[in-house]
């Protein structure tokens, strides 16, 4: 499942954010799509509980303010 960001730095950077909180993602940046396609690939599978899904949403929604900030682009 893919989320888009739309800018290679601040994908890296919340795919690490997300891994400091035991989610785990992957970030797909230029060269192998556009800059403002990049994304994070999530793999979901049958053995996830629908609040494993939640959270995970919850936090995504939460971090995704964080990096952008970090590396000066507005949200």
């Amino acid at each position: 499942v893919p989320a888009i960001v739309g800018n290679s730095m601040v994908c890296i950077k919340l795919s690490a954010h997300l891994a400091e909180r035991n989610i785990n993602v992957q970030p797909i940046v230029y060269p192998a799509v556009e800059d403002e396609a990049s994304r994070l690939r999530f793999f979901i599978s049958s053995l996830h509980t629908e609040e494993q899904l939640l959270h995970t949403a919850e936090v995504l929604a939460e971090e995704l303010k964080r990096p952008r900030a970090e590396v000066g682009i507005e949200a």
